[in-house]
């Protein structure tokens, strides 16, 4: 048995004090501020609705306007590609502590942004999919909604010739990373097909390498239910998110749950309803204030 550390939307923004991504309720104005001419020239009605619930905002934009979703999903993963740790983010300190102890754990992002990775690779630690890791400079990461600079390989086609609604078309096929600005700036303006990374609604569909999804979300359901212990960092309680929080009411490991005074009190509900008899704890807080507390809890402490 190992341990899980599950990092969510409150973990990337609190991994520093700037140069992170918003929560939910703050990103449609930095997507306007972003891509003022696609993000920015949504009808005003669709603006307001995304700053009270960007996940459901996104459904009734897809039933009102399906073929805008693919432009506007590559607009974001370019918005995700921009941040960079710095040399005072949490993700990066954790990636120290695991280079010097060789820690053997798995780490889950639900995030698009790329810091976690990245952190990681600053410290000479080589993040891999679909596998356990046994080399001391490799560890295994799980992307059950992709990232941003993932691209599928199946299908190409030109950004101007090419439309489509997005939550009706799927790819399978091959997956690369890209990670050079120059190549990525070149296939998100000239790809028809977005990067391979779930939409920020309910359901998280997602148009392109449906089959690394799939293979990722079942990848994470095998780590929970094996996982002697799970650190779940900055994710909010959706119950909608089937795909996450099943396997979190089902598996016999201990929850440690990190998070703001309301998400905490969501998550407490959900745990009395859903693992009644099962060991769940809290650190009420942001990541920074309870980073030590997390370190040692995983035994990434010295």
């Amino acid at each position: 048995m190992t341990n899980l550390i599950v990092f969510g939307a409150g973990a990337s923004f609190g991994s520093d004090t700037s140069g992170t991504p918003p929560i939910s309720n703050k990103l449609i104005d930095s997507l306007i501020s972003f891509n003022p001419e696609g993000w920015g020239r949504l009808p005003g009605e669709f603006i307001e609705l995304f700053r009270g619930d960007f996940e459901q905002t996104m459904v009734q934009l897809s039933s009102h306007y399906p073929h805008s979703l693919p432009p506007l999903q590559r607009v974001m993963a370019a918005f995700f590609f921009q941040f960079h740790p710095g040399p005072n983010n949490l993700y990066k300190k954790i990636a120290t502590k695991i280079r010097e102890l060789s820690w053997k754990g798995i780490l889950v992002s639900f995030n698009y942004d790329r810091l976690l990775e990245l952190s990681l690779i600053l410290e000479g630690i080589t993040p891999i999919c679909d596998r356990s890791c046994s080399n001391p400079r490799e560890i295994e990461i799980c992307l059950p909604h992709g990232c941003c600079h993932l691209f599928c390989e199946s299908v190409r086609g030109s950004s101007k010739g090419v439309s489509f609604s997005g939550t009706s078309v799927g790819t399978n096929g091959p997956i690369t990373v890209i990670t050079n600005p120059a190549d990525f700036s070149s296939r998100i303006q000239g790809d028809a097909f977005p990067p391979v990374m779930s939409y920020y609604e309910p359901q998280k569909r997602t148009t392109s390498g449906m089959n690394f999804i799939e293979s990722q979300r079942r990848r994470y359901r095998e780590a929970v239910m094996s996982s002697e212990k799970i650190a779940i960092i900055g994710l909010k309680v959706r119950p909608h998110d089937s795909h996450i929080w099943g396997p979190l009411a089902e598996t016999p490991a201990e929850i440690i749950y990190c998070a703001g005074e309301q998400s905490i009190e969501e998550f407490l509900t959900w745990s009395r309803n859903q693992r009644p008899h099962l060991t769940s704890r809290t650190l009420p807080g942001n990541f920074n204030s309870k980073f030590n507390d997390l370190l040692w809890e995983m035994n990434i402490a010295v």
